[in-house]
Formats: C-alpha cells, sequence, structure tokens
C-alpha cells in the first residue's frame, strides 16, 4: 500500500507572529554564536558529530562560529584532546587560512596533504605541535544564515617522520556535510523551541 502524502500548510493564526519568530530566533542564533554556544549544544548534538568523526576517521574535529565583531572565527567546541587550547582562546581571522575561506565562500573543502596548500594558517598547528595532514571543511547554517564552520582533521606530531595519515574521500565530504546539516536544523529546532517556550 503506497504511503499517504503528507501535507502540513502554515497555520494562518500564525502569520502576524512569524515575522516576530523569526528575528527572535536569529537573534538567539546571534548569541549562540558567542559564548552562549555551550548553552544549546547539549550531549545529543555533540554525539552527532562525534558519531560523524569517527566514520570518517578524523582525529578530531571544531565547531567553528563567527564571534561578535564579524570579524573572526572562533572555536566553540572541538572533540581532540587539545579543546582547552583552542576553544574560547584561538580567534581565526575571517580573511585568513582555509576555514575560514569556506565561511566566506560557503563552499565546502576536502583536501589531503594540507601542510603544502599556502592558503594555510598554520597558527594553530604551531600552538599545539601538531601538522595538520588532512581536512575537511563545510559551512554551517542556523537561524537563517552561514554561521560557521565544521571542520575534521587528520594529525601527526609537527616533529613527525612517519607517513600521513590515510586522509579523507569524497564520500568522506558528503558524511561531514550531512552531519553540519543535521546539526544546523537540530540548532534551529532548539531555538524555536525556546523563542516560543516550549522547551527548557
Amino acid at each position: 500500500m503506497p504511503d499517504e502524502r503528507f501535507t502540513l500548510l502554515p497555520e494562518e493564526r500564525f502569520a502576524p507572529i512569524r515575522g516576530a519568530v523569526l528575528a527572535r530566533v536569529r537573534d538567539a542564533a546571534q548569541q549562540v554564536c558567542g559564548a552562549a554556544f555551550g548553552a544549546v549544544f547539549d550531549t545529543g548534538l555533540e554525539r552527532v558529530l562525534r558519531n560523524a568523526f569517527t566514520v570518517v576517521g578524523a582525529h578530531e574535529g571544531t565547531v567553528w562560529l563567527v564571534d561578535d565583531s564579524r570579524e573572526h572565527l572562533a572555536p566553540r567546541w572541538n572533540s581532540g584532546p587539545h579543546a582547552d587550547k583552542l576553544v574560547g582562546i584561538i580567534r581565526q581571522p575571517l580573511g585568513k587560512g582555509m576555514v575560514s575561506m569556506v565561511a566566506a565562500t560557503q563552499q565546502p573543502i576536502c583536501e589531503n596533504q594540507v601542510y603544502r596548500n599556502a592558503r594555510q594558517d598554520k597558527t594553530a598547528d604551531q600552538t599545539l605541535g601538531v601538522m595538520t595532514c588532512a581536512m575537511i571543511a563545510v559551512p554551517l547554517g542556523f537561524g537563517g544564515e552561514v554561521r560557521g564552520v565544521v571542520s575534521v582533521v587528520q594529525l601527526k606530531a609537527a616533529t613527525s617522520t612517519d607517513p600521513d595519515p590515510p586522509g579523507f574521500s569524497g564520500e568522506h565530504l558528503v558524511q561531514i556535510q550531512h552531519a553540519a546539516t543535521v546539526l544546523g536544523r537540530l540548532l534551529d529546532l532548539r531555538l524555536l523551541n525556546l523563542a516560543l517556550g516550549l522547551s527548557d
């Protein structure tokens, strides 16, 4: 038996407040880009990303969000052992580096041998004493616009002479894009529920 078609039309009773609700969600999304990110990024959202990172063989991943000045990307969450040296400390100028290029162009990248790319900003690597060998970075949108980037990397020690990790593929890129899309939609839902008083 074929599935019945599901149709849900906008409720006209809500039309007078629709603009106000959207404005409230956008305002909340801007706050989330700052220090408030931890207040909405709960265990469930974290699990979405960690699972995707594991599937693609990433050593760690980061959620970068545009800061209040709209001049930098700030790491608001990182899954790796150096999170305390990144989150709330490093800021990436929007005009510099590969992650910022993704935020500016809204186009994803998947690159191996990252250290050979002249666009790479090595500030984070130098701070942590690592070499980024492979990277995927994809735009993260919520609250009506692209507000950051989700990136994953494969690393080795800066002084290591070991071969590079295996790198990422096009299929891995698709998986991280999917995870970022799911994260954005879940953030939108969380903010909408908060705006309407439907959840804590």
